[in-house]
Parts: C-alpha cells; structure tokens; sequence
C-alpha cells in the first residue's frame, strides 16, 4: 500500500512542501512542513483490463536542516505519510505510515577542490519508482537506498579532474512479478572537465561497475561518458554520448537537457534514446524518452504547471508505450500556507493491450 503519484504529482508534493519559513541558531537553519493530499484516481497501475478507483487521504510531514559556512554545507531532510487508503490492492479501507524518504548532503569547497557526500533511501509503489519502462506497471513495494563520494581538483585550471565512487541497492517488497530482481551495484568514475571557454565546457569520464543480483547473476560494465555543458545567459544545455560494454548488456545512448529561462517561469525539454543488446538475445531494445515541461508565474500569489512525457521500448519481445499529461495550480493563501490541485492522464499500450489512468489532487500545506 503506498502514496501513488505521477512525475508531475510528485513534482508538486516536493513543491508544496518546500517552507519559506525557518527557524535559525548559529547558522543552522529548520523547517517542518504539513500537507494534506486527498487523491482520487482509476486504474492507477495501468492493469489490462482495468483495476477499479483507489482514493487517498495522506498527511504529509516533512522535516528539513541546512547548516552552510564559508567552506562546508550540509543539507538534511525526511518525509513520511500517514495513509488512508482504498483500492483494488487494499481488503477495504487501510491506514499505515508510508513512503518515507531521507536525503542527507555534505559539501566541502575551496576555489580549487570539491569534496561531497550524498546518501538517499526512498520507498514507494514499482510504478511510482521503476526506471524500465517494462516494469512500470507491476505490483508491490520498491526500496532504494545509496551513496555518492566524489572529489573535483584542480577547478581554477583550465582542466579539471573528478573521482567517484557510488554504491546503490534496490529491494523490494509485496510483489507477484518474477522479473522484479532486487540487487546491489557499486561503481567508480574517473573523468576530467575541460573549459572550452567562459559558458562551454566538455566533460569525459571512464567508469567500472559491478551489479550482483539476488539471483545469483553478476555482471561487470565499462561505462564510458563524453558531452558538452552549454551555460546561456537565460538557461542551460547539456549533451552527452553514453557507451557501456557489459558482461550481460552493451548499449549505446544519447541524452540531452535544455532549460530555457522565461520572463515568469521556464521551459524544459529533456531527451534520451538508447539501444541495448542483450546476450543470448536476438535483436536489439531501443528506448526513447521525450519529457516537457513548463511552468509559470500567474500573478504574486499563483502559478500554473503542464508537464507532457512520453517513453517507448521496443524490444524483441513487445513494443511498451507511455504517454503522461499532467496540469498542476498553485496558489498562496498566506505567507505560510500554500493550496495546490492538479489532475494527470496517462495512456500505456503493451502486448497486453490498452490501459488507461486519469487522476486528481488537492493538497493543503503549511509551514511552522
């Protein structure tokens, strides 16, 4: 059982729950945040043929601490919700505290070297949190949790060099699909940035990881990264050509952002394709990813929000398409108190035939 949401409904959670106000000592800064979700959806796992509607009742309670000097930073922040659920997987009506979530961050900095550590753990449905379009609309609970180091040098030069090194596992839970694997994988990348001049800057960089499977399977991959970083005056863009070489997959991509900066708002595109080989498989995947978003700033008290996102994967076996629509209205009742309502339609098509899922938010937030 857990909070459903949509890309666009959780960039709206996220939203509501960030605080204008804050309690501050000795350069440490605090904020605590309640929201009230009511949701009301059909068939929100996208099931052939339809599931019935699910409605969700969640008081959302966020905490967060920031701490910031002339050389360290460190950022930390936790959220749960207390959920009254019904729908085709709960035998009635439940209530259960669901979908925590911690980050913590801390930065180092000096003109001429970066250090930072960056940990996470998330838990929410498959749906909400699956990277493969294949399982986007499976069943149960998915757990992730890691740790990112990385170390820049030599920032103020010309050429500058990282090191990385990330650890990540994923579990999961309640679920019936066999293809669902929990693993852990841990990495580490070399590269260097180079500054073309004072807005291009080109970044290459070698990786190794190692993924080890509950199944017993292992795999080891070379991954290999090169592309420019474009900052403009009102935005910034980023290209870049991905290569990885595994025991199991070898796929090639490319991905590209642009974030164009408005007089009220921004505009955003994001794109990825790739194409994976898969041993002892004939025929390749290819994977399309197309996302777009804008946002804008009606008045000093509200604002408006329209994210379009459609993915495909074609793979040797079956052809996966998903399309998503959502709209989002903010509005500011007071200095502490903000009220958003939004509704989403997505549309997935699969050898399993045609689903489709609307759904509706209001939320209530405020900040002590």
């Amino acid at each position: 059982m857990g909070l459903r949401r949509g890309a666009c409904l959780a960039a709206v959670a996220t939203a509501a729950a960030t605080a204008a106000a804050a309690q501050e000592s000795n350069g440490i800064r605090q904020t605590f945040d309640i929201q009230q979700r009511f949701e009301y959806g059909r068939n929100l796992d996208l099931a052939t043929p339809a599931e019935g509607s699910t409605s969700v009742a969640a008081t959302v309670l966020s905490y967060g601490l920031t701490s910031a000097t002339a050389l360290d930073r460190l950022a930390f922040t936790a959220t749960g919700a207390l959920v009254i659920e019904n729908s085709p997987d709960t035998a009635g009506t439940e209530v259960e505290f669901d979908r925590p979530e911690v980050g913590f961050l801390y930065v180092r900095e000096i003109p001429d070297a970066l250090f930072s550590v960056a940990l996470r753990y998330v838990q929410d449905d498959v749906s909400a949190l699956a990277d493969d379009l294949a399982d986007a609309d499976a069943d149960g609970t998915q757990i992730d949790y890691g740790v990112v180091v990385r170390y820049e040098g030599m920032r103020t030069s010309p050429v500058s060099i990282f090191i990385e090194g990330r650890f990540e596992a994923t579990e999961y839970e309640d679920t019936t699909d066999p293809t669902l694997v929990e693993s852990d994988t841990i990495g580490v990348a070399v590269g260097t940035r180079l500054r073309l001049n004072e807005v291009l800057d080109g970044v290459i960089s070698l990786g190794a990881a190692r993924e080890d499977d509950a199944d017993g399977t292992v795999e080891n991959t070379l991954v290999f990264r090169a592309g420019v970083e474009y900052d403009m005056i009102d935005g910034f863009a980023a290209v870049f050509l991905i290569r990885e070489d595994g025991d199991i997959e070898d796929s090639i991509g490319l991905e590209a952002d642009w974030t164009r900066e408005l007089a009220d708002g921004a505009l955003n595109l994001g794109f990825a394709y790739s194409e994976t080989d898969t041993a002892g498989v004939a025929g390749s995947t290819v994977d399309t990813n197309i996302d777009i978003g804008w946002a804008q700033t009606v008045n000093a008290v509200s604002s408006v929000g329209v994210e379009l996102s459609w993915a495909q994967s074609d793979a040797p076996t079956e052809l996966i398409e998903e399309t998503e629509l959502a709209a989002t209205y903010s509005y500011t009742l007071t200095e502490r108190t903000r009220l958003d309502v939004g509704a989403s339609y997505r549309l997935r098509e699969d050898g399993g035939g045609r689903a489709t899922s609307p759904q509706v938010f209001f939320a209530l937030g405020r900040s002590f």
